[in-house]
């Protein structure tokens, strides 16, 4: 397990000549970021949803207690084990926040603030790699539509966090979408 898992992030979207290091800005692509014009109308974050300090252990710890992700519903028109691809495993499945939820309902062309899509990693024999984590955080990283990244492991071990250069790089290629592979969000 521990091979496959550093399979994966070794080799991820990119190549590691094309990631020298976590700290670095990916290359410019075509696509542009969204606007702050297109940011303005967003659904709405619910109130009832605290949001976590940009910190791999304070988003950890939101998915997993403070509002489990276990509770929280699939991505519109995806199931549990779904086919996956790239570094994320060879099944996944994908939860969603209510204010993702509600983005991705109201096709509101991004995420709003505190929003989280969460994917989880599986083996092909169905076993736990790691979860990825997209969390929303106002004045994050601009740049980037102020998605913080997080990655841990099956045992809860953080991997990586924050402006992540491997996921950037990947992702990239979805600026117009806010940077979500998995459906439209206009």
């Amino acid at each position: 397990m521990l091979l496959i898992l550093c399979a994966s992030l070794c080799f991820g979207c990119t190549s590691p000549a094309e990631t020298p290091n976590e700290t670095e800005t990916p290359a410019e692509t075509e696509q542009e970021p969204v606007s702050e014009a297109e940011t303005e109308t967003t659904a709405e974050t619910p109130e009832d949803e605290a949001a976590p300090e940009p910190t791999g252990e304070d988003i950890q710890a939101y998915v997993m207690e403070e509002n489990n992700y276990k509770n929280w519903e699939l991505w519109p028109g995806t199931g549990e084990l779904d086919p996956g691809k790239g570094p994320h495993g060879d099944q996944i499945t994908i939860y969603v926040s209510d204010s993702a939820l509600s983005a991705i309902d109201e096709k509101a062309g991004v995420m709003p603030e505190n929003s989280t899509v969460l994917k989880e990693g599986y083996s092909s024999e169905g076993e736990l790699i790691a979860v990825v984590v997209m969390h929303k955080v106002e004045g994050f990283d601009p740049e980037h539509n102020d998605w913080f990244w997080l990655e841990y492991d099956a045992d809860g071990e953080i991997i990586a966090e924050g402006k992540v250069l491997s996921c950037y790089n990947c992702h990239t290629r979805q600026a117009g979408n806010d940077y979500l592979f998995t459906g439209d969000l206009k």
